[in-house]
Formats: structure tokens, sequence, C-alpha cells
């Protein structure tokens, strides 16, 4: 993948109408099937490296993911079932606003990042990593594996799929808006774990979606 800064901007959706592969000749095609295949494996692979980081030091993040994190480490909970329930709400409402495709690819997408990350700690072990540098490189490898999701027409469920509708609709950009909820997020998450891992927490969230918000632009991404 190549990016390119281009004059002006689209009004197409990165979800509602595919990433465009720019030809020689100056006509256009869409990703094709192995290009979308590899741009999701490559997005799960990342995110849920991510979240085996956040998970071996005791942090969260923010979206659903922050969520489910936080429901596991309160009630002891396998994380991978928490986030695959808590996601189910969303489905309904993806499938209904941004169609059965982005819908499915998310679906998968969300259960085979709450199965790596419980397969994880198995293959996975650290035995010094400190927190704010967890969170530094936890922020960053999600970052990208979520606009990696996005540009392949899939995202990791929950409020990931609200933010691109609500960035294709009205032009906030989805990374603000997944960092507004966050914040919210984080203000519960002071019940459930010390203000140390907080503190850390929201620096690797703003971090991911900061990140989202620079790079994740649909008038930017031309495929070659």
């Amino acid at each position: 993948m190549k990016l390119n800064h281009q004059n002006g901007s689209s009004n197409s959706s990165p979800v509602s109408a595919k990433p465009l592969e720019t030809k020689p000749d100056g006509a256009s095609a869409a990703h094709s099937v192995f290009d979308n295949l590899q741009g999701q494996a490559w997005g799960i692979l990342m995110t849920a490296f991510g979240v085996s980081m956040l998970r071996a030091c005791g942090l969260i993040t923010g979206q659903t993911a922050g969520l489910s994190l936080l429901i596991s480490y309160a009630s002891g909970w396998s994380f991978g079932l928490v986030f695959f329930l808590v996601n189910l709400p969303f489905y309904a409402f993806a499938f209904q606003r941004m169609g059965t495709a982005f819908t499915l690819k998310s679906f998968i997408s969300a259960t085979a990042i709450s199965v790596l990350a419980e397969f994880a700690p198995h293959v996975i072990a650290y035995a010094h990593l400190n927190v704010m540098i967890a969170a530094l490189l936890a922020g960053c490898t999600a970052g990208i594996g979520l606009i990696a999701l996005f540009r392949h027409g899939a995202s990791a469920g929950g409020l990931g799929m609200l933010a691109l509708y609500i960035q294709d609709r009205t032009g906030f950009r989805a990374g603000w808006f997944q960092l507004s909820a966050d914040i919210l997020i984080f203000a519960i998450s002071f019940l459930v774990i010390d203000s140390t891992a907080v503190l850390a927490s929201l620096f690797g969230a703003f971090v991911l979606n900061a990140i989202i918000a620079m790079n994740h632009r649909k008038d930017w991404y031309v495929a070659q």
C-alpha cells in the first residue's frame, strides 16, 4: 500500500465505497480479494498484539475493548468472551447502516481479536515491560491495526463502527470521536484499577486515536 496526498476531498465513505487503486492509464479499480484479506489479517494481528501488552501490564484502552478489559479485571471473566459479547449489539446497527459485507468483516475481525488476545499469554511472556512503554507501543500497534481494518472495509467492532459512520456522515474524525468516548470509559476505570494505570492507559489511548485521526483520511488514501 502507498499513501498519496491528493488535493480536495471526497464524499465517498471509507466503508461504503472501497479504496481505489490507480492504474497507469488513469482508470481505477477496487482492492482485490487478496488485498482485503491480507489487510484484514494484518489489522487483526496488530490489534490483538496491542491488547496483549495492555493485559500484561493491567492497563486498558478505550472503546469496547477498554470496557471489556475493565469488566474482565473486575469480574475475573475471560476478556475474549466479554469482548465478543459487548460487541454483539453493535452488529445490528452496522448491518442496518453500513451493509452486510462491512458487518461480516467486522464480526470476523472482532472474533479473531478475541481469540488471539486470549491465546497470546500462552506464547508471549514479558520479563519486564514498563507501563508507559507498554501504553505507547500498544497504542501504536493497535492504531496501525485499526487503520488497516478501516482501509479494507472492516473494523474491530463496537464504537469503531459507530465512529466510522459518524465520520462518513458528518466529517468529524473517527479518532477524535473515539477519544471522546474513551474519556468516559477512563472516568469509570478509576473504580477498578489504580490511578497510575489509568493515566498510562489514557496516554496509550491518546496515541492510538491520534494515529487514527492523523492518518485515516478518506481523501488521502490511494492504494497502488
